[in-house]
């Protein structure tokens, strides 16, 4: 597809539109260099155009070093020199304090205005260039930067959408080559978790109807607390709960649109405050909202997000742990910690919860009281949103008992294709509330065809390892690959190959969806610990080949391990040929150092660039994509008798196995947690040598077909 280039200038940002119109008309050059001609300055002045307004501040850290503050605005108009004249004088968009803060400091002398213009712009193609801009910028490389807009609007089909992305990407790397700290390189901003979790992503329509829904029950519900008679009180604890349920297997779009959702509720939801019965008015308040985390990589993606959408100006504002959210919406003067949880106090308006299966049902030493943390969460906020994935469990401690499991998640639920299960009252630890339930069906992290999916799905569920289909190839997709190999070092070289996102010749950045973030991940079956260090100093994934097999070593003598639980070398490891003694530090065991440890503390472990030396868990890789996944299959995972099979004695992940009446649905979770993971690419190694030669097998049979 040929498409002509985007015009790309830079002006400086003016009140008056005649002073916009005469700075366009004086500009030479595209920001790229390229010489400015007539039929280009034509497009800019009378065609559609998107627009980055920015503010570039100098600042020094409290630690000394100098840096630049950002503050960005994106936007489309069909008339560039009107548009820039509205925004100084716009007090109507930007109601919130914050919104207008944000956009007094654009307003300041030194701002700048990049126009982008093209032939084939119409209203779509700009808001979804706009839309796209929004999430690269949320991602951006420079340290600091604050986004203005509240919203981003993505459109539907339309006749010239197959252009976005290359116009995009055209765009994009002119604006790389002109400020490269606020505008790094596309393939570093596709593997950013940011990026992938922007609430300015374009949400499918069973997300999009998902949200709908739900923000129909916000307003409903928060219209209902003005009219109620006794409206409640602030400050009193919730007594009848409203629990709003997203279901969705790995995948299915559950954290992007719980992003998406929370920006919305945050810019557009107010609360209405009834007056005092006299006649009073009623008035609004804003919406009092948080964001729960219980998975240390996603609150870091979550803090960053929202630092840079100004909705907080440190961490642990508006984004908490579920933990940290109990103890302060708690009375004082009853212990410390979560011992005050049974005394809730200050409830907000809405509490989102992401990853909920991951909630703790029962206590342990830290947590007492209810002894569930979705009930306590839910007497502390009027709404609670909780994503929620029965998949996905994976300790003991998350396991569900029976009465909540009915309660939450009654069968049939969704028979005769449904999505949404109406709102019905329940009761879980003697906590009355009302709960609905709604699916997200539709995949959206695995780029593959529907077969593709499917076996992939059978495999994680423990269901059966058939032929592996083919991806076939399409325009403007590159087919997802499933490949199995008889080797962890060859699978870990494959892995290497396709995290390189640049060309060895010319050290170019390569943008292509065949190579960035991927990343070696194992089964849980090798020992851990985070409080103490085998005799070797670091963890690791260790397996040797023995009699033409491969075989997993426990780590002999490791202070904390369960060494006990895997076949052990009867000769020292020592004794064994390097080339057949894989080993590989994981779960943390790495550090980056220098500048690239000040410049990575903020990044998820999959984007840390040390992290390629280090195999992946399901604690460090939960939640996230990665272009391509390799995934060693522990001995926990094996196959008997012309199936698959999950056996508890081979596995480390005591959290997984003690205490739990189904300790095999905990490792089939684990398994589907990691094959789910990449974008583009599986590839598997078996330790167990029955399921390897399965797998090798299916390989060729699908080849075949």
């Amino acid at each position: 597809m040929s498409v002509r280039q985007p015009v790309v200038i830079d002006v400086p940002f003016r009140a008056d539109d005649i002073q916009i119109e005469q700075c366009i008309d004086q500009v030479q050059c595209e920001v790229d260099g390229s010489e400015l001609t007539a039929d280009e300055r034509r497009l800019l002045k009378t065609y559609p155009t998107v627009y980055i307004i920015r503010g570039k501040e100098r600042k020094r850290a409290r630690g000394g070093y100098e840096y630049d503050d950002f503050v960005v605005y994106v936007g489309e108009t069909n008339s560039i020199v009107r548009r820039t004249k509205e925004h100084y004088t716009d007090d109507v968009t930007y109601r919130s304090e914050r919104g207008k803060k944000a956009w007094r400091r654009l307003n300041q002398p030194g701002s700048h205005i990049l126009v982008i213009a093209q032939n084939h712009f119409n209203k779509s193609l700009t808001l979804d260039l706009e839309n796209n801009f929004l999430s690269y910028l949320l991602a951006s490389g420079a340290s600091h930067v604050t986004l203005v807009n509240g919203r981003g609007n993505p459109q539907e089909d339309y006749y010239t959408k197959p252009e976005l992305p290359i116009i995009t990407s055209q765009a994009w790397r002119k604006l790389n080559r002109y400020e490269p700290e606020l505008f790094p390189a596309e393939s570093v901003i596709r593997d950013s978790a940011i990026f992938k979790a922007s609430p300015f992503r374009a949400l499918g329509k069973d997300q999009i109807a998902a949200e709908d829904a739900i923000l129909g029950r916000l307003r409903d519900l928060m219209n209902g607390w003005a009219a109620a008679p006794q409206p409640p009180d602030s400050s009193a604890p919730v007594e009848n709960g409203e629990l709003i349920v997203v279901e969705g297997m790995a995948g299915t779009g559950k954290t992007v649109l719980l992003s998406h959702l929370f920006l919305r509720i945050m810019n557009e939801l107010v609360v209405p405050v009834a007056g005092d019965g006299s006649g009073g008015k009623i008035t609004e308040r804003p919406v009092n909202a948080c964001l729960l985390i219980n998975h240390e990589e996603q609150l870091t993606v979550y803090n960053a997000i929202m630092k840079r959408l100004g909705l907080q100006n440190k961490d642990g504002v508006v984004v908490d742990k579920p933990t940290r959210f109990i103890n302060k919406h708690s009375e004082s003067g009853h212990g410390n910690g979560l011992a005050r949880q049974d005394y809730p106090c200050d409830p907000v308006d809405v509490a989102l919860v992401d990853e909920a299966h991951l909630l703790l049902t029962q206590g342990n030493q830290g947590y007492s009281g209810s002894r569930n943390m979705l009930v306590d969460i839910m007497r502390r906020a009027r709404v609670v949103i909780a994503v929620y994935d029965l998949g996905q469990v994976l300790r003991k401690s998350q396991e569900l008992d029976a009465s909540m499991r009915d309660a939450l998640f009654p069968e049939k639920r969704f028979s005769d294709g449904k999505v949404r299960c109406a709102r019905r009252a329940a009761n879980v630890a003697g906590f009355p509330f009302h709960v609905e339930n709604l699916l997200l069906r539709q995949q959206y992290r695995i780029d593959a065809c529907d077969e593709v999916v499917r076996w992939i799905d059978d495999f994680a569920n423990g269901r059966g390892v058939g032929p592996i289909p083919q991806d076939p190839a399409r325009e403007g997709h590159t087919p997802y690959q499933i490949k199995v190999f008889d080797s962890p070092y060859d699978l870990k070289m494959a892995i290497e190959e396709r995290a390189f996102a640049f060309d060895a010749s010319s050290g170019e950045i390569v943008d292509d969806t065949s190579h960035g973030l991927s990343r070696v991940l194992a089964t849980y079956d090798w020992p851990y610990s985070g409080q103490s260090k085998p005799e070797s100093g670091v963890w690791e994934v260790r397996i040797y080949r023995e009699q033409g097999g491969w075989v997993s070593y426990g780590a002999s003598g490791a202070r904390g391990g369960r060494g006990s639980r895997h076949a052990q070398a009867a000769a020292s490891i020592a004794e064994v040929p390097r080339t057949q003694y894989f080993h590989m530090p994981w779960n943390y065991q790495t550090s980056a150092t220098g500048d690239e440890a000040a410049r990575e503390h903020d990044k998820a472990w999959a984007e840390q660039p040390h992290t390629l030396g280090e195999c992946g868990s399901i604690y460090t890789i939960q939640g996230f994509d990665l272009n391509y996944a390799g995934v060693i299959i522990g001995p926990s995972v094996c196959w008997r008798e012309g199936r698959l099979a999950f056996d508890p004695s081979k596995s480390c992940n005591s959290q997984a196995i003690n205490g739990s009446e189904d300790p095999e649905a905990n490792l089939r979770h684990e398994l589907n947690v990691l094959l789910k993971r990449g974008v583009h690419g599986l590839y598997l190694f078996a330790v167990d040598g029955a399921l390897e030669h399965r797998l090798l097998e299916m390989q060729e049979a699908g080849a075949s077909e």
